[in-house]
């Protein structure tokens, strides 16, 4: 190997080949990974190049020229170019060979330069991406679940820089000894965010809120959105009981009785919830619970998170979470699920159209506790109503459109009179408010249609006690239990209640 260094001290460091007939011979039998051309060597003083097969290195051989005669720059690059050698230099060690008359030498004169790969553009945010909507809580060491780990907001405030995008760079080429050139991979730009509630700032190639907010970034189409957030920095007491707000309300204390509610998206509440009434037209998170009272009520078109809930109504179309529910009305469009180390439902009446799932159902002093899953009875009838109603307007359309084509057929017999088309005008318009009905019908059909779809498979599952005095209720069968009982799934099949042991795999 030649390192650089200072020609005065080249001729002490050079890698020394001697140029016998016997060298020359191994370097000819030298295995092809070594070496990639020797050009015919036939006399130890002739000049001779070697690159190697990868085309990392090109070596220099010199042949001592007659006396008082010596080799220039220019020629010795000429050398090397001839015999395929045009990239990558080492002009210390050319020069070193021309000023020191260094000849019958193989010296490394050339070496390939490894191309440095650029670098794609990237987004840095200040947040943790993967922290928005975050709606898997926690479990903590003693198996109960940690909703104030559930996160539905990533606050911003105005003027604050939330991220910072870093344009791709290019590559640097690089090159092999016979010139072929290396070229780094293309490296992409990512496309500009779009949305709303904030701007770019090309000078420091920052997006910056236009607002205090809600920020929700959807990473699959580079989509930010910010939206107007209500905070409260403290309880929710008589002084400001009544909360009302267009966009998201995150509340950082607790909640007192009296107190209601109302967002149009989400509501998030730190502290412990008592007697409120809270409306919320997305998730409610109710991270240390709420004990009702017998007077709360939780309305939302989303889902509940709760670490418990005790003695309130609670009604959402997704799912309801939570550690424990306790003597609580509880209906969920989706499952109810009771996690964690206790997962325990007592008392009152829990529905959950497409499922419950609990660790424990009932106590031991066997208090009332009702769980149903499936069609509630409501859910049921109105479905007998709307498919009676859609059997009778097409029996009443049927008998319409048999009149009108009765009365249209009299042409073929007599003259159509004035009577006649009085009397089919009639019957067009009921035949019009027939269909428009039956439209509307069917826009009912459709939805008690997916909702009977969604109830088909409930079932209750109970992953260690089920006590007696529970009541397990599907569709419109109910079991009341008559024994203490363990590991049970509960479904219902041709409208009875099947209970079979869970199966641990």
């Amino acid at each position: 190997m030649f390192p650089n260094m200072d020609v005065s001290e080249m001729d002490d460091n050079l890698y020394e080949i001697s140029a016998s007939i016997d060298e020359i011979e191994r370097l000819l039998n030298s295995e092809e990974d070594d070496l990639a051309s020797i050009n015919d060597i036939k006399k130890p003083n002739q000049t001779f190049v070697r690159v190697t097969k990868d085309m990392h290195e090109g070596w220099l051989y010199l042949a001592r020229p007659e006396e008082g005669e010596r080799y220039t720059k220019e020629e010795v690059l000429s050398i090397l170019e001839q015999n395929g050698v045009r990239s990558g230099y080492i002009m210390s060690n050319i020069l070193a060979m021309v000023k020191k008359g260094v000849y019958e030498r193989s010296i490394k004169v050339a070496m390939y330069k490894e191309c440095v790969q650029g670098e794609n553009g990237y987004y840095e945010f200040s947040f943790d991406v993967k922290d928005i909507n975050k709606k898997n809580p926690k479990i903590r060491e003693d198996g109960s679940v940690d909703y104030s780990s559930v996160n539905l907001l990533i606050g911003v405030t105005e003027g604050e820089i939330f991220c910072t995008y870093h344009p791709a760079t290019a590559g640097t080429p690089g090159y092999y000894v016979d010139g072929t050139v290396i070229e780094p991979a293309k490296t992409i730009d990512l496309p500009a965010l779009k949305g709303k509630g904030f701007h770019f700032d090309e000078s420091i190639n920052s997006y910056i809120s236009d607002l205090d907010g809600k920020l929700d970034y959807n990473e699959a189409n580079y989509e930010i959105q910010i939206k107007g957030i209500h905070q409260v920095k403290g309880d929710v007491n008589q002084l400001n009981s009544k909360i009302e707000f267009n966009g998201d309300i995150e509340i950082d204390g607790n909640v007192e009785n009296g107190a209601v509610i109302k967002s149009t998206r989400s509501v998030t509440i730190s502290g412990v919830v008592e007697a409120a009434e809270i409306f919320a037209g997305g998730d409610i998170v109710l991270k240390r619970g709420i004990a009702g009272s017998g007077k709360a009520k939780i309305v939302c078109n989303g889902n509940v998170y709760a670490d418990f809930i005790e003695h309130t109504t609670v009604k959402a179309k997704g799912d309801v979470n939570s550690n424990t529910i306790l003597n609580s009305e509880v209906f969920a469009d989706g499952k109810v699920i009771l996690t964690g180390k206790r997962g325990t439902l007592v008392g009152g009446y829990t529905h959950g159209r497409q499922g419950i799932q609990c660790v424990n159902l009932g106590n031991s002093v066997e208090v009332k506790t009702v769980a149903h899953v499936g069609l509630e009875t409501k859910d049921y009838l109105k479905n007998q109503d709307v498919m009676k109603k859609d059997a009778y307007l097409r029996e009443e359309l049927k008998k319409i459109l048999d009149r009108m084509n009765h009365l249209l057929a009299l042409k073929d017999v007599r003259p159509i009179t004035k009577e006649d088309l009085a009397q089919l005008n009639e019957l067009n318009a009921l035949k019009n408010d027939l269909s428009a009905e039956l439209k509307e019908n069917n826009k009912e059909l459709e939805i008690i249609s997916g909702i009977v779809e969604e109830a088909r498979y409930a079932e209750i599952r109970v992953e260690e006690h089920v006590y007696k005095g529970a009541i397990i209720a599907i569709d419109a069968s109910r079991m009341p239990i008559q024994d203490n009982t363990k590991y049970m799934i509960y479904r219902g099949i041709n409208g009875v209640i099947e209970g079979s042991v869970i199966v641990v795999n």
